[in-house]
This record gives structure tokens, sequence and C-alpha cells, in this order.
């Protein structure tokens, strides 16, 4: 016999079917919520560490902005914080050169230096035109050529790319090479052609004794920028906290070299440094060279090398410089400098003549200004080496 279901049975499955469906919501609402916690929970960590690392990078590049103007302090002023320590020191420069000579022989620079201004008398000129003093000059000439041209193509020749890290060290080698040619050929040329006080005295002899001397003047400038670029290359990436360098020196601006040679060289200009004896013009205007020629001793002199034990990557040019060039490098700066007290000793002292004089001066010259091209070459191609490595 069939029943059907009653009220009361019909309403009981209807609650117990609405009551499951309301489970399975609050199962479902707190599933979605627990989803919904993790993804906040996720995104707010990402966002920190995305602020972290933020924070990281602004103080990494703080960091290395700091180095790089510690690095080099003087160009990260404006050049115009520079002028008074320009005026400084050239000036005092110029002023050193001309007593120095009188601190180191008295008596004989006294006798030796006697200022002319480019007027030139019977009494007290003395001009040598023999075959040793000019043959000499034209011999130096040539060859520093040969060594302008052997710095500027110093290159490797791997690619373009590479022989660009040392460009502007090869062109100021080759500048300051030249310099020195030129003031040796107006020398010869000068001892070869002007054998009268009349003809000394005339404006063609002053426009190329001029040339002759003040290319020696301008070659310190020269030099200064050479120094800038060799503390730019071997000096700038040494630190301290590896014990490569006891102390770092600046990069000074190429600006503060360029004023420095106009400077001398306009006192050369006006006759500032022009004396009886005309050889005495030459070695003041080497004797300006002191601060240049520190500087670009000192920027290798102070670190350390890897025969020191220096651990020096093989990417950095100051990998692949040897001991015998740097050796070279340094006497060809500072050789010169014996030839100052020299000079007035071996005239007043001697009886050798003045073409004798001249030209064991010019020997000594050689030697000094070959070693002087040597090693600036040898940089020149640890620059390429370190770029070549780097590339690689």
């Amino acid at each position: 016999m069939c029943y059907a279901d009653s009220p009361s049975s019909s309403a009981g499955g209807a609650a117990k079917k609405f009551d499951g469906e309301n489970i399975l919501s609050e199962k479902l609402l707190r599933q979605r919520s627990r989803v919904e916690s993790v993804l906040v929970a996720k995104e707010g960590r990402a966002t920190a560490e995305l602020r972290v690392k933020d924070g990281a990078s602004s103080v990494s590049s703080k960091s290395e902005a700091s180095a790089s103007a510690h690095n080099e302090p003087f160009e990260s002023h404006p050049f115009a914080y520079s002028i008074p320590f320009f005026i400084l020191v050239a000036y005092g420069t110029k002023e050193f050169s001309l007593v120095f000579p009188y601190v180191l022989a008295p008596w004989a620079a006294t006798r030796t230096y006697v200022h002319a201004g480019y007027h030139y008398d019977e009494d007290h000129t003395h001009f040598d035109n023999s075959a040793w003093t000019w043959g000499t000059d034209y011999a130096i000439a040539g060859l520093m050529l040969i060594l302008a041209v052997r710095c500027l193509l110093a290159r490797s020749g791997k690619s373009a790319e590479v022989d660009q890290a040392s460009r502007t060290l090869r062109l100021r080698s080759a500048v300051l090479l030249a310099m020195y040619a030129l003031s040796t050929l107006a020398g010869g040329y000068a001892h070869y052609t002007y054998h009268s006080i009349e003809a000394m005295n005339s404006l063609t002899f002053r426009i190329l004794w001029t040339v002759c001397v003040g290319s020696v003047c301008a070659a310190g400038g020269v030099m200064g920028s050479i120094g800038t670029e060799v503390c730019r290359k071997f000096h700038v990436d040494a630190r301290r906290k590896t014990g490569e360098v006891p102390f770092e020196i600046p990069v000074v601006p190429d600006g503060f070299w360029l004023c420095w040679g106009m400077y001398i060289t306009v006192v050369c200009v006006r006759g500032g440094i022009s004396y009886h004896r005309p050889a005495c013009d030459i070695f003041i205007a080497g004797t300006t060279q002191f601060i240049p020629t520190a500087y670009c001793v000192s920027l290798m002199l102070v670190r350390k090398w890897r025969e020191d034990g220096a651990d020096i990557a093989p990417s950095r040019p100051a990998a692949h410089v040897l001991r015998p060039f740097r050796v070279m490098y340094y006497l060809g700066f500072v050789d010169n400098s014996i030839l100052l007290p020299v000079y007035p000793l071996l005239v007043q002292y001697t009886d050798l003549s003045l073409g004798t004089i001249n030209t064991l001066l010019h020997a000594w010259l050689t030697l000094s200004w070959g070693m002087q091209a040597i090693g600036l070459r040898h940089l020149c191609l640890a620059v390429d080496k370190g770029a070549l490595e780097a590339e690689a």
C-alpha cells in the first residue's frame, strides 16, 4: 500500500537541505577569506622586498657617487675653484726657477746666469756655433720625431674600441716628444745661423729662440696633462683599503695644465727668462717643469704593483706595467734635473769649450728624453692590454 509523504516530513527534508547549503557556503566563504589573506600577505612581503631593494640600490648608487667624488676630487668641482691654486703654484714655480740655480752653486751661477731680456752685448754674451752643438741638436730633433711617431702608433690593433682606450695618452705623449723635437730643431738652426751679436739682437733670432725655449716651457703643461691621464688610468682605481696606495693623489684638471703652459710660455716670450748665455734659458725653462714632473713620477711611484704583491685584475692597465719600464719612466723624468747644477760648474770650473759642454749635455738629454719616450709608450700599450682583457 502506498502512502504519500506527510507535510511534516517534507518540511524536515527541506530544512536539512537548507542547513547543508548554509554550511557549504560558510566553508566557501572561510576558504575564500583564507585565500585573500594569503594573497594580501604575499603582496605585502613583495612590496616590502621591493622597498628594501630600492633602498639598497639607492645606497649603492650614493656610495658609488661618493667613491667617484673621492677618487677625482678636483674634477668634481668647477674649474673656478682651482684658479687661486693655479695662480699661487704657477707664479711660485716661476719665481722658484729664477732663484734655484743660485741656491745650488751661488758663485758659478752668479757669473753664468746674467739676465739679458733678449738684448745681448759683447762683454757677457756666449753663444756657440760649432757643429758639435747644432749637429747634436739636429740629431736629437730627428730622434724625438721618431719616438713621437712610435708613441702615437703604440696601440694593440685588435679593435677600434680597444685602441680608443689609450688614444688620449698616446696623443699627449706624442705632443710632448714633438715639442722636444721642435725645441732642438729651432735651437740647432739658431746655433748654425746666428754668429754675431748684431744678428742675435735681430727680431728673427728672438722669434727663433723664443720658439726654442717656449717649446720647453709649454712642454711642462703637456707633461702635467700626461700626469692627469696617467692618474685616471693607473691611480684612480687603486684603493688604500687594499694596500695598493698609501694615499690617493687627485686628478688635476686638464684646464689647469693648459693655463700653466700658457703662463710660463708668456713669461718666456716677454724675456723673463732670457740670459746672455742663451743655453741658460733652457735650464730655467726646464726648472719650471718641476711640479708636472713630480706629479707624473709620484703617481706611479707611490702605488704597489704585481711584483710587490698587489692583487691587480688583468682588466686593469696597472696589471700590464713591467718594472724595467717603470724604472725608465722614473729616470727619464728625473735625470734632467742633474743638468741644472752641472752646467754652471762646467762653464766656470773647467777649460772645456762650449761645444764640448753642449755635446755632453745633449748626450745626457737624449738619454733622459729617450727613457721618457720608452716609458710612456709602454704605459700606452698597458692601457690597451687592460682594455683588451676587459673586452674579453
